[in-house]
């Protein structure tokens, strides 16, 4: 039988490991940050406009919900 995990798996930790007021972040958030700040670094290092940059990462963005609803529903069976 499977143990159910608390919420607190999905997270990291948010600050300085020393802060006693730091606060958990849940990981995709985390990962979804990161992956935006290194595109738009990336974009601009290479020169493009920021009406470019925020084109690039609005449609990205898009796609990925759309790719993401998809793919949930391939494997929920789900019809949406």
């Amino acid at each position: 039988m499977k143990k159910r995990r608390s919420p607190r798996h999905a997270c990291v930790q948010g600050g300085g490991p020393a802060e006693a007021s730091s606060v958990q972040l849940p990981a995709p958030a985390v990962v979804v940050i990161i992956v935006v700040l290194l595109l738009t670094a990336g974009l601009a290092v290479t020169g493009q406009t920021l009406e470019a940059i925020i084109a690039t990462l609005a449609v990205g963005g898009l796609v990925a919900v759309e790719l993401l609803h998809r793919t949930v529903a391939i494997f929920t069976g789900r019809v949406a």
